[in-house]
């Protein structure tokens, strides 16, 4: 956690943007057993935290895995920022916001 907030913090104050919203992705089942199910198994697959920074117009995605480290990054503009945020914001939740 405490790398992710050091990232976070870095691109605050190198990048001057408007606002970082760091995600945590929520877990899903990944097996079942049962008719009803009785018992699941909940899990985290790839990535595990989403830093997204609302830049003007754009947005940019981090992906981290469980480590803080990065594994790749997207961009994205226009109608398709908005598409992406709504679905981000349905599949995680949200673990600090900068600036507070």
């Amino acid at each position: 956690m405490k790398s992710l907030r050091n990232f976070a913090a870095r691109e605050l104050k190198e990048k001057r943007v408007d606002l970082i919203d760091v995600r945590q992705v929520k877990m899903g089942s990944v097996m079942r057993k049962g008719k009803l199910p009785d018992l699941r198994v909940w899990m985290v697959r790839g990535t595990h935290y989403f830093i997204c920074i609302f830049s003007g117009k754009s947005l940019r995605i981090y992906y981290m895995d469980k480590r803080g480290q990065m594994l790749s990054a997207d961009e994205f503009a226009g109608v398709e920022k908005e598409m992406v945020q709504a679905k981000i914001s349905k599949m995680t939740k949200r673990v600090f916001c900068l600036p507070t």
